[in-house]
């Protein structure tokens, strides 16, 4: 039936706004569909697996307000889109949000330009008005662990080996007297575009409060961890060693919980290294 696919959702909605969708194209499926609604320049964002995590609207609605909030600072980041209201729109079971176009470049991405790039968004981010959670995304991750394990998604011995892991290392963090800011939250160099004028920052579902080594979790836990070193540098961020190491560690320990989820979810990808996206 019509609209019951996230492609047809999205082309759904963006011509009941009158917006010109002729030759619609997935950009990617996994956690989350992209359809560029081409020719517009315009990209529809629908939650896919990871609806099964996080239902109904309430991190699109987060992720709008945040991206809004960035995008009237200036931030360099993907801005919520002009051409339409970007939602959340809700349709046939589906949420729907649209976002602008980037023309990306060829080339990849400098991590320093991009370290420099998550500064601005940071210091964006702080006169953010609205409520976020307390390093939710890792909370969410033991909650995920608990759940694969219990629906045999994941081996229990393992799982019961992460969840030793999570709890000495919740203990560790509370030791912690870092300051509370506002996050990117999943902040690895997969979710930067490179732009015509330069890096731009996305994704921005998971934005939280927390000690900025979040962020520095993200950036080295990931697969390019020389990048990662790279925009480090270039963000001005300094951290102790030893907590630097902690927020690797949390980091590496909710790429499992997710990882598990994407394989179950998507047999296809069983083969790749563990990144969300």
């Amino acid at each position: 039936m019509a609209g019951r696919d996230p492609l047809s959702a999205a082309v759904a909605v963006a011509r009941a706004h009158g917006l010109r969708v002729t030759d619609p194209v997935v950009l990617r499926d996994r956690l989350n569909v992209l359809v560029h609604l081409r020719p517009a320049p315009v990209v529809a964002r629908v939650p896919g697996s990871i609806a099964k995590v996080r239902p109904g609207a309430e991190f699109a609605e987060h992720e709008v307000a945040v991206a809004g909030h960035l995008a009237a600072a200036g931030a360099p980041m993907v801005a919520p889109s002009g051409e339409l209201p970007p939602g959340p729109h809700a349709y046939a079971g589906h949420v729907v949000t649209f976002w602008e176009r980037v023309p990306e470049r060829t080339d990849p991405v400098d991590p320093r330009a991009a370290g420099a790039s998550l500064a601005e968004c940071h210091a964006a981010l702080r006169s953010f008005p609205g409520a976020l959670p307390l390093l939710g995304r890792l909370s969410e991750a033991e909650a995920l662990l608990a759940r694969l394990a219990a629906e045999h998604a994941i081996d229990a011995t393992a799982a019961l080996n992460v969840q030793r892991r999570f709890d000495e290392l919740t203990g560790a963090l509370r030791t912690l007297r870092s300051p509370i800011q506002p996050l990117h939250g999943d902040a690895h160099l997969g979710n930067v575009l490179n732009g015509p004028a330069g890096p731009l920052w996305n994704d921005f579902e998971d934005t939280c409060l927390g000690p900025v080594g979040w962020d520095v979790g993200c950036l080295l836990g990931s697969r390019d961890r020389a990048g990662g070193e790279l925009a480090l540098a270039a963000s001005g961020i300094a951290l102790d060693p030893a907590e630097r190491a902690l927020w690797v560690e949390a980091r590496t320990l909710q790429a499992i919980a997710w990882t598990a989820f994407i394989r179950r979810e998507h047999p296809e990808r069983r083969a790749e290294p563990a990144r969300r996206s």
